[in-house]
């Protein structure tokens, strides 16, 4: 049987408002009996901290002066240590029943790295991964953050690719633990976002790789990623 998926775009909303809606999506999982519901969406500027993240160590000013520089502070249960979200950044939560599909946590992470570099070759972006950290950099500049939550055999939390966002906010964290980590965008590497369609029209366009690599799932186990 085919996996039954569906896509949202929600626009720019709070990191508790995404919170809401991927609880509310795992929930739905179950209800109507589907494969993936994946959403698409913009966050209000936010610092989050994963299971490993610690403010002390991962942000690089006081607490105070981040609220005052308009970003929220939140801990949060996926895995990794501090990401930032603000606004021009297309941030994904595939919510996914990965127990019904037969596949394993690192086939998962394979899906979502082999959906994201199909997406950015078919922009004609040359990416590649680093071993020291989880991501997808362009050159040595970081373009995507992954960091997800597996329990009870369904996922949360997801990616975020940098399309126009302000990248000089990055300066506040230590990204993925790494202080000075050059980060890049789309925006960045020359291209104009409202030609390919703004944030959702690029949603589509990663939906559109998404669900190829997952009707094709058996190919997904066991799998490695081979950069292009």
């Amino acid at each position: 049987m085919s996996p039954k998926t569906e896509s949202r775009f929600l626009g720019r909303v709070s990191y508790a408002d995404g919170l809401q809606a991927q609880g509310a999506a795992l929930v739905e999982l179950d209800d109507r009996g589907l494969s993936a519901i994946v959403l698409g969406l913009e966050h209000s500027p936010v610092i989050t901290l994963g299971v490993r993240g610690k403010a002390e160590l991962d942000i690089q000013l006081s607490q105070a002066e981040i609220i005052k520089r308009g970003f929220e502070v939140v801990k949060t249960d996926r895995g990794g240590q501090a990401t930032l979200h603000n606004p021009g950044q297309l941030v994904i939560y595939p919510i996914c029943n990965i127990k019904a599909l037969g596949l394993g946590v690192r086939d998962y992470v394979c899906l979502i790295e082999k959906t994201t570099g199909a997406w950015l070759t078919s922009l004609n972006i040359s990416w590649s991964r680093q071993e020291r950290e989880p991501g997808i950099f362009v050159g040595e500049k970081k373009l995507v953050a992954l960091g997800f939550r597996i329990a009870h055999g369904k996922t949360s939390h997801g990616i975020a690719i940098n399309i126009e966002n302000n990248l000089e906010d990055f300066g506040l964290i230590r990204t993925c633990g790494i202080a000075g980590q050059p980060v890049t965008s789309l925006s960045d590497l020359g291209f104009k976002t409202q030609e390919l369609g703004g944030l959702s029209g690029l949603f589509e366009g990663w939906m559109t790789h998404f669900n190829a690599h997952l009707a094709d799932s058996e190919a997904l186990k066991g799998c490695q990623i081979v950069t292009p």
